[in-house]
């Protein structure tokens, strides 16, 4: 097993599934991004937000992005091709089992959405790794 080869081959693959879905959610008129952090704020008042610290997050309930919702599918696939060598280079250190830092996750109601960390919670979902290590701030939300 070759790590270099085997993250190339990885992010060729999710690619591919990620352009497939983007052909197929057009077809079949979903929405195929996600979810983005503006958008749940705009329709609920942000009544306080602190910061809980160090946790251990399921990547299921990761479902959107601060500011970065374009470039990612549903799925956390990437949908553009920039940024690939860094997406390589995270899943070769996770294939060779070095750590990587913990993303940065804001969560609202039982929902987290990346405000830094998207590409490793991509090569995560990848990956078929079912949490991820996360810093967590917590926006609590009145309708």
């Amino acid at each position: 097993m070759n790590p270099t080869i085997d993250a190339a081959i990885l992010y060729d693959t999710v690619r591919r599934q990620a352009l497939f879905s983007a052909l197929w959610s057009r077809l079949i008129g979903r929405n195929r991004y996600l979810c983005d952090l503006k958008e749940v704020i705009r329709k609920q008042r942000v009544s306080s937000k602190y910061f809980v610290g160090y946790q251990t997050v399921p990547v299921s309930h990761i479902c959107g992005s601060e500011g970065r919702s374009r470039e990612f599918d549903a799925a956390f696939r990437p949908l553009q091709s920039h940024g690939n060598e860094r997406w390589r280079e995270l899943a070769r250190l996770w294939l060779s089992g070095v750590g990587t830092p913990p993303v940065e996750l804001i969560r609202v109601g039982d929902s987290y959405f990346v405000r830094d960390g998207h590409r490793r919670v991509s090569v995560a979902a990848a990956l078929g790794q079912t949490e991820i290590d996360a810093t967590v701030t917590v926006w609590e939300t009145t309708e």
